[in-house]
């Protein structure tokens, strides 16, 4: 959740409001378990929320593939760029001063939010897909809960079911959490690319924006984690659902 407001007070208050709804509607589906005498009530109200999320998140991929699809100008979010400051900084002197009260010492401009017209189809299909990627990785949770409490509410918990979705959703968030920032991040880059003169161009054009005159790739090593500990897990619940059958077995 953004807020943007043109004071802090007021920013922090609609981002309580937010919570709240959130809070209030969780409440909501609660009470509803509770009055219907439920025992299960908080695997519902679990998978009530998992569901939602889930449909938020499919109607995120088609307004995405929709919005990339009508065409017109691309924004483009973390543009990489190079941009002079403006006016001259402390730490570009031999000798910087000691500021007596709180100054700007030092500072650089990396990234720019740009909106591009006519931007090339690789870029724009980079773009997309890590858009779409992100939104699979934040969908990815919410798939694994809809499958944990309904094996849960069937009283299979620990069922074979379980352990094999884990695993899925432990590849899901590898292969989107990586993809997602290598497509965004190469996207960025190749769009600057089509769009701004290359790095130490002469001359330089006002007001001297330019390539950083590198491909900045970014990955991140959470998603593998995330994968190795929900496969650990899918293992873990895959051998159990085995020794319960052999119990039952037995008994």
């Amino acid at each position: 959740m953004s807020i943007g407001w043109p004071d802090l007070g007021g920013a922090l208050l609609l981002i309580a409001g937010g919570l709240l709804v959130v809070a209030g509607l969780v409440g909501l589906l609660a009470w509803d378990a509770r009055r219907r005498d439920r025992r299960t009530a908080i695997l519902d109200v679990t998978a009530a929320v998992a569901r939602v999320w889930l449909m938020a998140c499919a109607i995120g991929v088609v307004f995405t593939i929709w919005r990339w699809l009508s065409g017109g100008d691309t924004w483009v979010p973390d543009l990489p760029v190079s941009l002079p400051w403006p006016e001259p900084l402390p730490c570009e002197q031999g000798i910087p001063s000691q500021p007596s009260d709180t100054t700007l010492m030092c500072a650089h401009v990396g990234t720019a939010d740009a909106t591009i017209a006519e931007l090339g189809v690789g870029a724009k299909l980079l773009l997309e897909l890590g858009e779409i990627l992100a939104i699979v990785l934040a969908a990815s949770p919410a798939l694994l809960l809809v499958v944990v409490c309904a094996q849960a509410l069937k009283g299979t918990p620990f069922s074979r079911t379980v352990g094999r979705w884990m695993i899925i959703v432990a590849v899901l968030v590898l292969v989107a959490g990586l993809g997602a920032e290598l497509a965004s991040s190469i996207g960025r880059s190749i769009a600057a690319a089509e769009v701004l003169p290359p790095a130490g161009a002469e001359p330089v054009p006002e007001p001297g924006v330019t390539t950083t005159g590198i491909y900045r790739v970014e990955v991140s090593l959470w998603p593998v984690g995330a994968a190795l500990a929900l496969g650990a897990l899918g293992a873990v619940f895959r051998r159990g659902a085995v020794l319960q059958r052999e119990t039952e077995g037995l008994v």
